[in-house]
């Protein structure tokens, strides 16, 4: 997600006292979510009936799946909250307004009734099944009910727009023999998703435009097919949209009013698909919606926050375009290891602009105010040790969402602009390349992203992405 508060970081801190296959070949053999939802929009809900036929790729026998209810974070009472308490009156300009995400009658493929049960906090849906053994599959059927909070956020409904981002319950991540169920913190993007197949149906009101992850509805109603997604997300509202053919790939700039920006989308995918690897699904909706950050990435599908000026849309579009490979298509665990995206992603906007001189924004002049701004925050916090600079964190352990962000987009992109000049243009690109290359599709990690650099410089590079990601040196030299 692009944050904001990066244009701004300097002046808050001198304020103070002293960021090769194809899916359709992958989908074969995935986990399968299969979706038929209506939405009510006079009532801000979503009712709907989901089938997941898993396949268990772990090496665990299971005797139960584990979904999360991102949904229930919006709810009253939540004890994890999705925005921080700075940002409150941004996000609820109306006042506060709650939703929720109910499940009831789980089923077997027989229509037998499953056992489930929801955590304390209803973050977590838990189902029994009959053992289920490695490469073996089965089919829970569920029933839920959303209800949208009044909310500038991924998910909720404002000012006539419906932002549907993570509202289904989705499986958690699998990982050391146990479900991985991180709740839904307020910094960062706390998701972890294996991508999968999406069978959907959603009905909306047929005055109104759906657009999703993986195309456009009409008269009312989206059908869709999705083939290795990490998420499906669908955006509803008054839309007016101007399309362009990038490749293979259809990009659409939706917006309620007459602006466009197609062509940013356009330069900055023929700039990805020339450096890394070609995009690999055929739509992109690039929706400017209500939005309390600068944007949000899903796959086939960014959010761009209607409160921006033209400069910061641009660099919005930049920045999620680029989630499109550094997350969407190469996964990472968002929760524990958000530099890998967001700092990568950060990095790759300035690349745009690098490549793309026309936008007027020069590389060594981001770079430059990285490292001062990553400078002024290092010698305010100082005295609070190594933590402060600590990239490897769960981002629920990050104090505010100011530290967050230093440590995933500024420091991230000094760390890749500094690998960069270490190793060379020629390994660095190449490392990026067979690193979307050989883990397109899947969960990639630190080592993973090392040994694709290390492959093509040569140089061993574990110990000096290390000292960066725990914390142990606190200053750098770019150049």
């Amino acid at each position: 997600m692009k944050k904001l508060i990066i244009t701004v970081l300097a002046a808050i801190i001198v304020a103070l006292p002293l960021i090769g296959c194809g899916p359709a070949e992958l989908g074969k053999g995935l986990t399968e979510y299969t979706i038929t939802a209506a939405l009510d929009a006079d009532q801000r809900t979503v009712t709907a009936q989901m089938s997941v036929n898993y396949v268990n790729d772990t090496q665990s026998e299971l005797t139960e799946l584990a979904f999360h209810l991102y949904g229930n974070a919006y709810r009253e009472g939540a004890v994890h909250s999705p925005i921080s308490q700075s940002d409150i009156s941004s996000a609820y300009p109306d006042g506060l307004s709650y939703g929720y995400l109910t499940v009831s009658n789980v089923t077997d493929s027989k229509g037998n009734a499953l056992q489930f049960n929801t955590d304390n906090n209803n973050d977590v849906l838990s189902v029994t099944i009959p053992s289920l053994m490695p490469t073996q599959r089965v089919t829970v059927n569920l029933k839920f009910k959303l209800g949208l909070a009044e909310i500038r956020h991924r998910l909720g409904y404002f000012s006539g727009k419906y932002n549907l981002g993570n509202w289904y319950p989705v499986l958690c991540a699998f990982r050391d023999g146990a479900w991985v169920k991180h709740p839904y913190y307020s910094n960062g993007d706390p998701f972890d998703s294996a991508v999968a197949n999406y069978n959907i149906k959603f009905t909306y009101p047929t005055s109104m435009i759906a657009t999703s992850t993986a195309g456009e509805g009409v008269n009312g109603v989206l059908e869709a097919k999705a083939r290795a997604v990490r998420d499906f997300a669908i955006v509803v509202g008054n839309f007016n949209k101007q399309s362009v053919i990038v490749g293979d790939t259809t990009v659409t700039w939706y917006s309620e009013g007459s602006d466009d920006y197609t062509q940013v989308a356009k330069d900055a995918l023929n700039t990805y698909n020339d450096l890394f690897g070609e995009y690999p699904y055929s739509t992109l909706a690039v929706v400017k919606t209500a939005f309390l950050n600068g944007g949000m990435e899903y796959p086939g599908l960014v959010y761009v926050s209607d409160a921006l000026n033209d400069e910061m849309i641009k660099e919005v579009v930049a920045h999620e375009i680029a989630h499109q490979w550094w997350y969407g298509v190469v996964g990472n665990d968002q929760v524990n290891e958000a530099w890998m995206d967001e700092g990568l992603t950060e990095y790759t906007t300035t690349i745009f602009y690098e490549k793309n001189p026309s936008y007027g924004v020069e590389k060594d002049a981001r770079i430059a105010d990285s490292l001062t701004t990553y400078m002024l925050y290092c010698e305010l916090y100082k005295d609070n040790g190594k933590s402060l600079t600590a990239m490897g964190k769960c981002v629920g352990d990050y104090a505010t969402n100011m530290e967050y962000t230093y440590m995933t987009y500024v420091k991230g992109q000094l760390l890749f602009d500094c690998v960069r000049t270490l190793i060379g243009d020629k390994a660095f690109f190449n490392g990026l390349s067979y690193y979307y290359e050989n883990y397109k599709f899947k969960i990639a990690t630190m080592a993973d992203m090392v040994g694709a650099f290390e492959k093509y410089s040569k140089y061993p590079l574990t110990s000096y992405f290390n000292s960066w990601v725990d914390g142990t040196a606190l200053l750098y030299s770019v150049h």
